[in-house]
């Protein structure tokens, strides 16, 4: 425009959704000392108050058109997304503007947000693996910006007033430092006059930017001990990283990706498959705009020896400097790459953040160029990043825990090793077909798509469990995917991998799943690998022991993350100890009397002889589909007696349970049971009424405990229903000398919806927010299979799917003020971690 505010435009009209992105060029590398956390606080507050949406009526008209409103912030930006249905274009330009140009938030609303803020700094100190990762930063780095936590340290917080935050909102809010993206369904000549009607008269400003700061690469190895009191320790390896810009950017980033990024990678194929030393492997960047670091972070298992992780890893890194990768290694990843690279152009809103991303970082240009520089990349280009990046003179090793690292011993190591280096379907756009041997087709043709979603459900799940056995669903079920008579488990990720296929195994409640997404021309490829999945497991015992000692090491990580472990005790409280409706891995003991032939068993009586519904759905040939899956299950036998389901239930005498483990929060569950699935019009207004009541939208939890008193950043109330029995809970976590406000809060909430009910606006915002959810999920191939497939496996047929509308408008205030004077009493299950 004019005033050099750039946008950035992307059209997709398969389905009539729109996402707008705002991004603002500041984040927490560019602030200065004392505005750290700045960036983010701003974010916060935009939202509270502008001048045409005042009183936090921003998310309010978001909801009520029916779409999603977020922002977050990062170390070279902040962006705010919105993504809702195409007609409401113009509405969400407006919203998008006044956040940009117009925010006016009141000293009452910044004192709120002030503390919802400090709670959430708070909620990362108490996270281990968010400490560790800024440790590491604040640490690694001397001069470079990207030391910064971005939201900022409690200092700065504290000291943070109005006037600051106005004052940065207006230095860096102006149109030169921002740009919009606009990507789906839109009319050219409507949307540009739009956007020069709301953004064409922002006024300009100077700003003078803080230059980048970048730390000379290392030079020598470094060992560095982090002292925490955590269950289990925790171990990082941190290697230089390059600037978006840099030349070497994409075979830098693909040479991590081989070694260390994904299942099929080398360090996890070593730690995980083969030493089984560690549960978990991830990949941190601290990169932008600027060099920085790349961070390979590992959770060990429990017992697992750090000092022979350490040494493995320091032998891979050793080899892969030296001998690097393979040609067909390369162009093995490259493929990967462009799976990635076409599977953004699924959903508008992930188009719209990589166009925005690459602006921030570079120019959104070189997003849509990606293809052919990563045609470009050579054997040469690879072997050089790897020379020049993956070297033991550059490496620094962390670890968090009691005891610190012999970095001695450590030095040694690497010192031997550098010297010694040289809508209803129409007729023919929908089957339905029930094969002889209980396999149940489920066919739904959407055009406009790349992507097919598949989904074959069982009707298998914890729920067939009992005390004996509990956890026995998941590994049998889990280890299908550990190896077939056709492919091991390293050659099945690599097929994967290399035909753009994401196969994986989903467990709900009362379903187990097995989820595949696609493109179009590797349907039959994908079917087939699920067929030999399927009908020829070979349950490696090496991969059974290794899921269980993660599981273990998991339930024991469990403490370290009060957030999960809140809400399994309240579990345990509601259900009981021994339910097998608490978790589907049962406890530690259950998981140790998990053997091979009990899970060979399982799969035999519970999937192999078992019907299933197999759910299609994308653009694709129905009946040359319809006679592949016959052909490829040509051989299945079914046996037509179904298992039960049958929850074990204990709930415990005491209704209000505190246990303390010395943290500054106090994290409350307050909950009881509620109506089943099998009650349909009762299940359909409870989901609407918890969506009211703390759901996603502007919730009316989220406005009393966190907008208006200031208690708490997180704030929500979940519904969740099976055929025997439904159950709600809320949820808070507030400073622990909140913490009687916070329940009488919630208390007095619940009591409110019981007296009084739901008014009329309530009711329809909500209806609206349900409809716009419905058309993301449109978006999605995939997920229309599983929810299709879910519900048929389950006995609630294709039908029941088609009358989601019709149930959803016999939802009214009546309803709604039953339900809660049905289940809103005084005998609440509580339990509160603090």
């Amino acid at each position: 425009l004019e005033n050099k505010f750039k946008v950035i435009y992307a059209k997709d009209n398969s389905n009539p959704l729109i996402s707008l992105q705002l991004y603002i060029r500041v984040g927490s590398a560019w602030e200065k000392r004392e505005e750290a956390g700045f960036s983010h606080f701003t974010e916060h507050l935009v939202f509270k108050s502008t001048r045409k949406f005042p009183a936090n009526q921003i998310m309010e008209k978001i909801t009520f058109l029916g779409g999603q409103i977020n922002a977050y912030t990062e170390y070279d930006s902040t962006c705010f997304y919105l993504t809702l249905p195409a007609k409401y274009y113009a509405e969400g330009l407006e919203i998008l503007a006044e956040i940009g140009q117009n925010a006016n938030f009141n000293e009452t609303e910044f004192q709120s947000e002030k503390s919802v803020v400090i709670e959430e700094l708070k909620q990362i100190n108490n996270n281990p693996e968010e400490f560790f990762v800024e440790k590491i930063a604040q640490d690694y780095f001397t001069k470079n910006r990207y030391k910064n936590p971005i939201i900022g340290n409690l200092p700065s917080l504290q000291s943070a007033t109005k006037e600051k935050l106005m004052n940065f909102y207006h230095k860096y809010y102006i149109p030169e430092n921002s740009f919009l993206v606009v990507a789906g369904d839109f009319q050219e000549n409507r949307i540009f006059d739009s956007v020069n009607l709301y953004f064409g008269s922002w006024k300009r400003s100077k700003i003078k930017k803080i230059k980048p700061e970048n730390d000379d690469f290392p030079v020598q190895p470094k060992i560095v001990s982090v002292s925490k009191k955590i269950s289990n320790e925790l171990i990082a390896f941190v290697f230089p990283d390059v600037a978006e810009s840099h030349p070497d950017s994409n075979a830098l980033y693909l040479a991590f990706k081989a070694f260390a990024i994904g299942k099929n990678s080398i360090l996890y194929q070593r730690l995980f498959n083969r030493e089984q030393l560690i549960d978990h492997l991830k990949v941190h960047s601290f990169s932008g705009k600027n060099n920085g670091a790349a961070l390979i972070l590992i959770m060990p298992k429990k017992g697992a020896s750090i000092d022979k992780i350490i040494e493995i890893t320091l032998q891979e890194l050793n080899t892969f400097h030296k001998f690097g990768l393979t040609e067909t290694q390369i162009e093995e990843k490259k493929k990967e790459f462009l799976f990635s690279y076409k599977y953004s152009f699924e959903y508008v809103e992930s188009l719209a953040s990589s166009l925005g991303n690459e602006e921030i970082l570079t120019h959104y240009a070189n997003f849509l160029e990606y293809p052919q520089k990563l045609r470009k990349i050579s054997v040469s280009d690879v072997m050089n990043v790897i020379r020049k990046y993956f070297s033991l003179e550059k490496l620094a090793v962390y670890k968090m825990g009691t005891k610190p690292l012999n970095s001695d011993k450590i030095l040694q190591k690497i010192n031997r090793l550098l010297q010694s280096k040289h809508t209803t379907p129409k007729k023919e756009n929908f089957r339905e077909e029930l094969l002889p041997n209980g396999i149940k087709l489920i066919f739904k043709k959407v055009t406009g798509k790349p992507t097919i979603g598949i989904s074959a459900d069982f009707e298998i799940s914890q729920l067939n469990e009992t005390i004996e056995n509990r956890g026995i669903n998941l590994f049998s079920s889990g280890l299908l995917l550990y190896g077939n008579e056709k492919r091991d488990y390293r050659q099945f990720l690599d097929f994967c991998h290399l035909n753009g296929i994401n196969f994986g195994i989903h467990h709900d409640t009362e379903t187990t799943a097995v989820s595949m997404k696609c493109f179009r021309e590797n349907l039959y490829t994908t079917l087939e690998l699920f067929a030999d999945v399927y009908l020829t497991p070979i349950f490696p015992n090496e991969y059974l022991q290794n899921l269980k000692s993660t599981y273990i090491s998991n339930l024991d990580r469990m403490k370290d993350y009060p957030e999960y472990w809140a809400r399994y005790l309240w579990k345990n409280m509601i259900f009981g100890k021994n339910s097998n409706l608490v978790s589907k891995e049962g406890k530690k003991s259950d998981i140790r009397k998990v053997t091979l032939s009990k899970i060979k068993n399982w799969y035999r009586e519970k999937y192999l002889f078992q019907p299933f519904t197999l759910t299609i759905v994308g653009n694709f040939d129905f009946e040359r589909t319809s006679d592949f899956i016959k052909n490829l299950f040509a051989g299945k036998k079914v046996n037509k007696t179904k298992t039960p389901q049958n929850p074990i239930l204990s709930p415990t005498e005491n209704r209000f349970r505190r246990k303390k483990i010395g943290s500054n929060q106090a994290i409350i569950n307050l909950g009881n049971f509620a109506c089943n699935a099998l009650e349909t019009e009762k299940n359909t207004a409870f989901h609407v009424l918890a969506q009211i009541i703390g759901g996603d939208t502007n919730s009316i939890l989220f406005q009393k405990l966190r907008e208006e008193k200031g208690l708490a950043y997180s704030v929500g109330f979940s519904f969740k229903s099976i055929r025997q029995l439904g159950f709600y809970v809320a949820t808070a976590i507030v400073d622990k000398a909140n913490e009687d406000e916070a329940i009488d809060l919630i208390k007095s909430v619940l009591s409110e919806v019981k007296k009084n009910g739901i008014s009329d606006y309530e009711l329809q915002k909500t209806k609206n927010f349900i409809r716009g959810q419905r058309l993301f999920e449109e978006e999605s191939m995939l997920a229309q299979a599983q929810t299709i497939s879910s519900l048929d496996a389950l006995g609630f047929g294709y039908e029941y799917y088609l009358k989601r509308e019709e149930r959803l408008k016999k939802v009214n205030r009546k309803i709604l003020q039953q339900l809660a004077n049905q289940y809103f009493n005084d005998d609440y299950f509580i339990h509160i971690l603090f």
